[in-house]
């Protein structure tokens, strides 16, 4: 065959393919489409995510599928392989995106090459608490405590390799201190443990989810991991300016597999958009401690990019690894 027909036959291939893919992302939604949250039921990725869902006005239903297991490897490599069409979606977060492609190196999806950003569902942050009877009334006062009595002083995760114990180790580094990380099975277990006195301070992981236990007294919040002060907590100092470099947003996304046309990515992103402008909406971020975010598809894939590389020079620094 000769070259210049070879090569007409490729053009109007790839014409004649990308006609079909516009075509198919004009009419999108033809069917449900599945959201599969990559952790069991109750979270506050699950909760977000299910906000979403029975909002979404699309002109077809949104069906949520928990597929939790071996921390959100299993629903995010599932929908990694599904195809780019837009009928099936997850949820990125700064654990399964940023944290442990870092410290993992048996994770079966890659989050850069193999998800398209298509909006953020909600953005959350950390803080640095005490148990009551810790003689410590500020980070500066902690840091003195933990001086004077080198490997004395315990942290508690929510386990190893969390974004949580990065923090910790981070603080850790940064004030020179000895403390020992106590690695727990999740928040719950880990709260249950600083309220119990077991340990003396944790990153907690939402700042929401502590403030029954401080309004009651018995734990005490020291800072916050905001780049600047929260409206949740404006009394509360952030690590930054107190002279740590400790910024740890907290943030789920939606996502697609790679190659989801670009009409339906927008799509998808105008509707998140609309939902989280809503009263209702607006009252469930205030259940979980998050806000919204109106950045773009491709905003939001360089945020996820920078935080990638952030993470790994935090875990490059701090040592961390998981077995």
């Amino acid at each position: 065959m000769p070259c210049c027909i070879a090569s007409l036959i490729v053009a109007i291939t790839i014409v004649l393919g990308a006609a079909v893919r516009d075509a198919s992302a004009q009419q999108y939604p033809a069917n449900p489409i599945r959201l599969i949250i990559p952790s069991a039921p109750g979270g506050s990725g699950d909760i977000l995510g299910r906000a979403f869902a029975q909002r979404a006005v699309l002109g077809q239903p949104v069906v949520v599928e928990n597929v939790p297991g071996a921390t959100s490897m299993i629903g995010l490599t599932r929908v990694a392989k599904s195809p780019p069409d837009g009928y099936t979606l997850s949820l990125g977060a700064t654990q399964s995106f940023t944290v442990n492609p870092n410290i993992n190196k048996k994770l079966t999806y890659d989050p850069l090459k193999d998800f398209d950003p298509i909006a953020m569902l909600g953005l959350s942050f950390s803080a640095l608490v005490v148990n009551a009877g810790v003689p410590a009334k500020s980070v500066s006062e902690l840091v003195a405590l933990a001086k004077a009595n080198p490997g004395k002083l315990n942290f508690a995760s929510p386990g190893n390799g969390s974004t949580h114990h990065l923090l910790g180790e981070l603080f850790r580094r940064a004030a020179g201190i000895d403390v020992v990380h106590v690695p727990y099975k999740g928040s719950a277990q880990a709260t249950v443990a600083l309220l119990a006195g077991e340990v003396q301070f944790f990153f907690f992981p939402v700042f929401v989810d502590a403030r029954s236990h401080l309004a009651s007294g018995r734990l005490r919040a020291l800072a916050v991991t905001t780049a600047k002060r929260s409206s949740m907590a404006p009394d509360v100092p952030t690590m930054s300016e107190l002279g740590y470099d400790i910024v740890a947003p907290s943030w789920h996304v939606l996502v697609a597999p790679a190659g989801t046309p670009k009409a339906v990515v927008r799509r998808l992103a105008a509707e998140v958009h609309r939902i989280n402008s809503l009263d209702e909406m607006k009252r469930v971020f205030a259940s979980q401690g998050s806000e919204p975010n109106s950045m773009t598809p491709e905003a939001l894939k360089e945020y996820i990019a920078a935080e990638f590389a952030r993470y790994g020079q935090i875990v490059r620094e701090t040592g961390v690894t998981v077995e």
